[in-house]
């Protein structure tokens, strides 16, 4: 390797002894030559030096250095002018090191007016001034810098020729020049210092193939070209056959010139995010402008696709290309839908307003009338949060002819997610609209999203306060049903909690005994609770004052808030848990637990019996209410195992665990006169009277009637077995699960007066087929013996049960174990050669951009959104069936089929698919049909309804990002799709 420092130094001198001392160095070097070796073979010339250097990959040049000495005895060494095996040097009384840089590095200034030796070349090396009688340096001089002011770095792997008197440097074979941040490589590389040029050029192999073209780097943008010429001095540059990228755009040109600034002109240009030698598609124009990290300007271009030319053409056009987002239109996407006729959708332009806030305006128009906008936009702030936000309006005109009426909808999405680890935390999820906005503008390619009426949005601020162990919450929530217009809004919801204490754990750092174990928290939640529902009072007897709008459900809009406020519920709730835990036995855990409930009310209800009317009148009292409570319990249980061992090659063992737990449990009767919580109302006319609460429909409602003393029991069960794994080369076994968990749980109350036995509830789950088949059971199992009193048609033809449930149990009347209401079974799979996981943890994301790992975070999170090619096919089904009866009352049995899957016809077409089956109606649910093809820097995507009422077609046609070119995926819709 090479390192030239060239800044040169102008002293005085006279012309004859400059002369003289060129002669005298000019001598000494052919007479005192070393000899040459086997591996250098150094040729002297007329003031050049050549050095051939077939061992090593560079020639490395070190920096001489010059020994001041008096006027008769002066030194000059070089060291290490050959390979890294050997070195020389040169003593000599009077010698000047024969690489002096001639006048034209001295910007052609008179050597005997100006110029010192460029201390750079030199290595910071002073000409002391008994060294040259005659040329003196003064001691006080700044000398300024010359042309080049860095250092220039050469290697090559053949050869190298350095030719003083030309004042240039030629690279065979590899060549290599770092200039600063300007880095080149070439077959053949020439520098002339003289013209303050480089030319770099590649060679033919032995087929006549193009090898070792040049490459030049200058930053972080790179120019693959066929020839070029540089100018270090005016940093201009000609190059021929040029490909480069900047961001994700490619160019291509003829022939380029680059000025000092860094623009690039272009003749013949070709511009394309197709990362092929022959882009599949590009922007062709004859002259282009190129402003590095900032835009590309063209005059009169046209695309080309495939190398076919498309009959549109532009006057010019200018391309904003930051490393940054930037702004620039939108494609729509066209189709056609049954109700709305044809479209034109979510098309518009895009903002890129910094680099932490954009803003996408779109639109969409159709063939019918209709129309609609959208607004959406993502923030982020490194370290500390992202999120996006949309809104969407539509506007829809009758769908019939004649029909003037119009339907106005919107749609509002946020999410909002906090990044930092701080002691504090916001986060927001909002999904609301109007309650038709999902069936006048369905979406293409999210069936669920079309049939889901449910949805809810929800705020969240919490904060650790420092130094204490109490953390405080505050928060929103919006749970909104599309199909039947009702709104629940929880705001605000706030919490004050104390992290678990234990008071007598001392020092210690671990609680060891039963005393040391207590342990106490506490919680306080408040709520206030708003709602457009129907009022649901939990009373057979007539009342006098019932506000008539409680038995429907009212518009949730400003005009009813006052309304709506009067169906709100509101209340605060405190809870104290105390615990603590030992061991018994050696294998039972004993924890004993009491748990002290407080709850804060503004308001109660007084009940009233009114003769005249024989009604009971209900009226609201504001005033602060404390309800408290409190309960005992205590659980025992341990852990059992057993395992059956088998001498086949197949099974090695089968291995069972139970868990039992048994718990006890106490509360007292608070509806006892002593606390108040309930008070006895008269309820008709023949003085028949009830316990009624204070506070029925409250918030956090009533302490419970009755005593209660019971035991919970429960048994959870694990079973799994360890069998010859056949794909181990070294035969070894592994656990193939039989159940993941079956458990059944149950509760008895000593001091009930009827029903003492809870119904029994078992559950069950596994994985079959290595795991392919996934398996969930649960049910409810009623003990008790049902009576038939009558059955009668309604009016409307229904048929009614009138029955009641005794106390009898189902075993003691010879009828099993019970009756089951309620069973669930649902059993899902999903079937493909690869598994999606592998593909996303092949990405290194350390290596990605910020855009970039963004995206795949987003592809991670949502893999149904994409289309991944390297996957054949794959496909996915479940089932559901739930069954429900209560006594005589005729079975219902609903079921559900959905299945969805994709497969590849080619490895560049895809096609996808989405249904479900309805056993109720008989018929298909709302069916997507997807297809994709792969056009390596282009997209295409189909999606077709058949039928049903979003029967339609949508088409996108779109070039891709480069990450998705090296993932091989392919998105199938717009993130602002809900």
């Amino acid at each position: 390797m090479i390192k030239l420092k060239v800044g040169l130094y102008k002293y005085k001198r006279v012309a004859g002894i400059i002369l003289l001392l060129f002669s005298i160095t000019y001598a000494f070097g052919q007479n005192n030559a070393p000899e040459t070796n086997q591996d250098n073979n150094i040729n002297s010339e007329t003031n050049s030096l050549y050095i051939k250097d077939q061992a090593s990959d560079s020639l490395n040049i070190t920096k001489p250095l010059l020994i001041p000495a008096n006027k008769a005895d002066s030194a000059f060494q070089i060291t290490n002018i050959s390979d890294s095996t050997s070195e020389y040097s040169m003593p000599t009384d009077s010698a000047i090191l024969n690489t002096i840089p001639p006048d034209s590095l001295s910007k052609k200034t008179d050597l005997l007016d100006s110029a010192a030796l460029n201390p750079d070349l030199l290595d910071s090396a002073t000409l002391s001034a008994d060294l040259l009688d005659s040329a003196a340096l003064a001691a006080d001089s700044i000398p300024p810098a010359g042309d080049i002011e860095t250092t220039i770095k050469y290697s090559a792997r053949d050869s190298m020729n350095l030719s003083l008197t030309n004042q240039n440097v030629d690279l065979y074979g590899d060549g290599k020049i770092v200039y600063g941040d300007i880095e080149l490589s070439a077959d053949r590389v020439n520098v002339d210092y003289e013209i303050h040029e480089i030319q770099a050029e590649g060679t033919e192999d032995s087929l006549g193939n193009p090898v070792g073209e040049p490459i030049f780097k200058d930053g972080p943008d790179v120019y693959e070209t066929e020839k070029m010429r540089y100018n270090f001095k005016s940093e201009k540059a000609i190059i021929k056959g040029v490909v480069t990228q900047q961001g994700e755009g490619i160019m291509h040109g003829n022939t380029v010139k680059r000025d000092q600034r860094g623009d690039l002109y272009i003749d013949r240009a070709k511009y394309t995010t197709c990362n092929r030698p022959d882009p599949h598609f590009h922007i062709e124009a004859r002259k282009l402008k190129l402003v590095p990290n900032d835009k590309i300007m063209v005059g009169p271009f046209h695309m080309r696709v495939n190398d076919i030319p498309l009959p549109i053409g532009w006057g010019f056009g200018m391309f904003p290309m930051p490393r940054t987002q930037s702004s620039g239109v939108i494609v729509p996407t066209f189709g056609e839908e049954k109700r709305r006729g044809f479209f034109l959708k979510d098309g518009g332009y895009y903002f890129a307003m910094s680099d932490y806030v954009d803003l996408a305006l779109t639109g969409e128009i159709f063939s019918k009338g209709s129309y609609g906008l959208g607004v959406a936009s993502t923030y982020r702030k490194r370290y500390a949060f992202n999120g996006q936000f949309s809104f969407k309006y539509n506007r829809q005109k009758g769908i019939d002819e004649g029909d003037s009426s119009v339907i106005k909808d919107f749609w509002v999405t946020w999410s909002h997610s906090p990044q930092s680890k701080g002691s504090s935390r916001f986060s927001a999820q909002l999904r609301a609209g109007t309650s038709s906005y999902n069936q006048n503008n369905p979406s293409y390619y999210d069936v669920i999203n079309n049939i889901n009426q449910e949805f809810s949005s929800s705020v969240s601020y919490s904060k650790t306060l420092t130094g204490t162990p109490f953390n405080f919450g505050l928060s929103g929530r919006l749970q909104q049903n599309t199909g039947t217009g009702k709104v629940n809004l929880q705001l605000p919801d706030y919490s004050l909690t104390m992290n678990r204490i234990y008071p007598f754990k001392g020092k210690s750092p671990t609680a060891k005994n039963i005393i040391q174990k207590i342990n106490f928290s506490w919680n306080m939640v408040g709520t206030n609770n708003m709602s457009n529902q129907r009022v649901s009072l939990p009373f057979n007897f007539d009342i006098e004052n019932k506000n008539p709008n409680y038995d429907s459900t009212i518009e949730f809009n400003s005009s009813n808030l006052g309304q709506v406020w009067e169906r709100s519920r509101n209340g605060i709730q405190h809870r104290i848990p105390i615990s603590t835990s030992a061991k018994v036995l050696k294998h039972f855990t004993i924890n004993p637990a009491a748990n002290y409930n407080e709850i804060w009310y503004f308001k109660e209800l007084n009940y009233t019996w009114n003769d005249s009317l024989n009604a009971v009148r209900i009226d609201t009292t504001k005033k602060f209410s404390r309800l408290y409570s409190y309960n005992f319990s205590a659980g025992l249980n341990t852990r059992m195992y057993g395992t059956m061992y088998f001498k086949g090659d197949k099974v090695q063992a089968i291995r069972h665990v139970i868990t039992p737990n048994i718990s006890f449990s106490y509360a007292p009767d608070f509806s006892s006169d002593k606390f108040g919580y309930y008070q006895t109302v008269q309820v008709d006319s023949l003085g028949n009277t009830q316990e009624i609460s204070k506070y029925t429909g409250f918030a956090y409602g009533t302490p419970s009637r009755g005593e209660n003393a019971s035991m919970g029991i429960s048994i959870s069960n694990t079973l799994e077995m360890k069998v010859r794994d056949k794909k181990d080369s070294a035969n070894e076994f592994k656990k193939v699960p039989i159940f993941e968990n079956f458990s059944l749980s149950t509760s008895y109350n000593f001091l009930a007066d009827s029903f003492n036995l809870a119904p029994l509830r078992i559950t069950a789950r596994t994985k079959l087929f290595n795991k392919k088949l996934d398996i969930n059971i649960n049910g409810t199992l009623d003990p008790y013996v049902w009576i038939l009193d009558s059955i009668y048609y309604d009016g409307s033809g229904n048929e009614r049960v009138v029955q009641r449930k005794t106390g009898r149990y189902a075993w003691d009347e010879g009828m099993g174990l019970g009756q089951f209401t309620q069973a669930n079974l649902s059993i899902g799979t999903s079937f493909n050669p690869e598994s999606w996981e592998n593909k996303a943890s092949d990405v290194d994301k350390e290596q990605l951009t910020d855009a970039e790992r963004n995206e795949m975070e987003y592809i991670e999170q949502n893999p149904d959104l994409y289309v991944d090619f390297n996957i054949p096919w794959n496909f996915r089904v479940n089932y559901n069936v739930n069954y429900r009866k209560r006594g005589y009352e005729k079975a219902s049995i609903t079921q559900t089929l959905r299945f969805s899957g994709d497969f590849s016809l080619t490895p560049k077409w895809k096609i996808g698919f989405s249904s479900g089956y309805d056993f109720e109606n008989k018929g298909f649910t709302q069916t997507n049909v997807n297809i994709s093809r792969d056009l390596h820097c282009w997209q295409l995507a189909m999606t077709w309804i058949p039928f049903g009422r979003y029967q339609s077609y949508n088409v996108t046609i779109r070039a891709k990002s480069s990450l998705l070119q090296d993932l091989k995926l392919n998105r199938q819709r717009s993130w602002w799709d809900n």
